[in-house]
């Protein structure tokens, strides 16, 4: 019965605060805006001549003195990018492997920092208030506290990411004319994405139900992930770890002779750690949290 109520509790407050319904807005503007800014520039560019682009002159203008422009009145396009020519941009705004994993890199780093954000009163913002005294004191065990928390904000997150990062994929292939990933690459992204943003917001819950920090739990979460990733990649350990599948997703887009065989066991296993670290910290929240339950019915005894 507890745990029924439970559900309902965590439910109502995660869809009535219309926190899901902010995630759900930011995630679908950040899967669709990019591949919509991306093409904008890729159709802009594309109505350029890569060797007299109209106002050239005026474009060299701002970018070079006086003297320079005297010197080079016949700029092109490739004089205006610099030492990427004409050809090479417009192969990179024309791919859409690429603009799919913007999109992606875009869609985790800003997606998991809205959610840890919006998840602050679920993720310890109840204890930092002591709202959960009466409850507690009335009988209410800290495992039914917990179960839906971490059932239901790490099942809607993992759908919400996994369907815009599918959504951008699918865009990136309608709107881009080169380098298309194959659908199974695509949900294969979207399923990693999910796994990660799922691990990150995880362990941002958990922190923060054991500090009652938990705003500063979602900067500690948040940059913290990019040192560590980055310390990995520094050492080069890019396998069997959460932080792997960012890599794993850059290659899978990126990449045109990207084997899932053989990436098969590094990406198992980094999902499976990522999915067991996730339990982890469910135990982790659960165990800290009944170590500081202070029991009013004990009796105390004398101690003489």
């Amino acid at each position: 019965m507890q745990l029924n109520y439970c559900f309902k509790k965590e439910w109502a407050q995660f869809t009535r605060t219309f926190r899901l319904l902010v995630i759900l807005i930011v995630f679908v503007a950040l899967s669709v805006s990019n591949p919509a800014l991306f093409g904008f520039m890729n159709a802009v560019l594309q109505g350029f001549d890569s060797e007299e682009l109209p106002g050239t002159e005026q474009t060299a203008s701002i970018s070079m003195n006086a003297a320079e422009f005297q010197d080079a009145p016949d700029a092109g396009a490739d004089d205006i990018f610099g030492e990427f020519g004409f050809d090479e941009v417009m192969d990179v705004y024309s791919d859409a492997g690429i603009m799919f994993s913007l999109t992606v890199s875009t869609v985790v780093s800003t997606g998991s920092l809205v959610i840890m954000i919006a998840l602050i009163p679920m993720a310890g913002g109840e204890q930092k208030k002591r709202a959960m005294i009466v409850p507690m004191c009335s009988g209410l065990t800290y495992k039914n506290y917990l179960i839906p928390k971490f059932v239901i904000y790490p099942l809607a997150i993992f759908t919400v990411t996994f369907l815009s990062v599918f959504g951008a994929g699918m865009l990136c292939e309608a709107i881009f004319p080169n380098n298309h990933p194959a659908i199974v690459n695509v949900v294969l992204t979207a399923f990693l994405a999910a796994i990660y943003v799922v691990f990150l917001t995880t362990v941002h819950m958990s922190l923060g139900l054991c500090t009652s920090r938990p705003g500063v739990m979602a900067v500690v979460v948040y940059g913290g992930a990019s040192i560590v990733e980055s310390l990995l990649q520094g050492f080069g350990l890019v396998r069997f770890h959460p932080f792997a599948l960012t890599t794993l997703i850059a290659n899978i887009c990126i990449s045109s002779d990207f084997s899932i065989a053989d990436e098969a066991s590094n990406i198992l296993i980094s999902v499976i750690i990522s999915l067991v670290v996730c339990v982890v910290m469910f135990f982790l929240a659960l165990a800290v949290l009944s170590a500081k339950k202070i029991n009013n019915r004990e009796e105390i005894k004398p101690e003489f």
